[in-house]
């Protein structure tokens, strides 16, 4: 990694207004995630491409500023705290697609045995399924292959931001008060979706447009990295002192 211009980082203050709203600060703390998501923004100096990814996200985890500036989940104290200092040795990272342009995309729950007409959820037998206790056929369709209504979404819609926002929502924090409608995640995914995009003038002059259209279409034109969950000694949701 040498010879290759280093990815730096600066913090910003921009402030999440729809994320830190008071409506969404109530569904995600119902949800039991108000205290287990932190935003924070930063720039950076070189242009970024694709091939980059895995040398972004290691130059990421191990500047100083991005240490410093970093709030995680402790599970130990349930709430979030400073990362400090690490030295990643590794870094996994996935690209995540985001082309899903209106929440058209989700029109399909709404079908007989998934959501009914008016948003009620589906109810069936409580089962745990990777640690949740399902009772209703969204977090099963979310969770099981075994669902009748698995292949609602394609693999590759799965891995779409919009569905894997939507699910985190849905799915929760482990003492996460679930709802008997579907409305307020969609609505929360689609709030959240639309300020975390942050596109060109030129993007966004089009974007506008384009609602003007279509008052359910969605900004695009930005990248999203995943990084892999490790669990570490300190049981953070981040990466620990030896890899990410």
């Amino acid at each position: 990694m040498a010879d290759r211009k280093t990815f730096e980082f600066e913090v910003t203050t921009k402030k999440f207004l729809t994320f830190n709203s008071k409506e969404v600060r109530t569904d995600l703390t119902r949800w039991d995630l108000g205290s287990r998501i932190s935003l924070t923004t930063f720039t950076y100096n070189n242009f970024f491409k694709d091939y980059q990814a895995k040398d972004f996200a290691y130059d990421f985890f191990n500047d100083p500023t991005v240490q410093a500036n970093l709030k995680v989940f402790s599970a130990n104290q349930r709430q979030l705290v400073s990362w400090g200092s690490h030295e990643i040795k590794e870094c996994q990272v996935e690209i995540v697609p985001c082309s899903i342009t209106s929440m058209d995309f989700f029109d399909r729950l709404k079908t007989p045995g998934m959501v009914r007409e008016m948003g009620a959820l589906y109810k069936c037998l409580d089962e745990d399924i990777e640690g949740f206790i399902v009772s209703d056929e969204l977090h099963k369709m979310l969770l099981s292959e075994e669902s009748e209504h698995w292949e609602m979404f394609s693999e590759e819609e799965r891995g779409e931001f919009l569905f894997l926002l939507f699910k985190h929502l849905v799915l929760g924090g482990p003492i996460c008060q679930y709802d008997d409608l579907i409305e307020r995640y969609l609505e929360v995914a689609k709030n959240l979706y639309k300020e975390f995009y942050r596109g060109t003038e030129k993007q966004r002059n089009q974007e506008n447009r384009n609602r003007l259209k279509d008052p359910e279409s969605l900004g695009l034109g930005q990248r999203y990295l995943l990084v892999p969950r490790r669990r570490t000694r300190a049981d953070l949701l981040l990466p620990g002192p030896q890899s990410c």
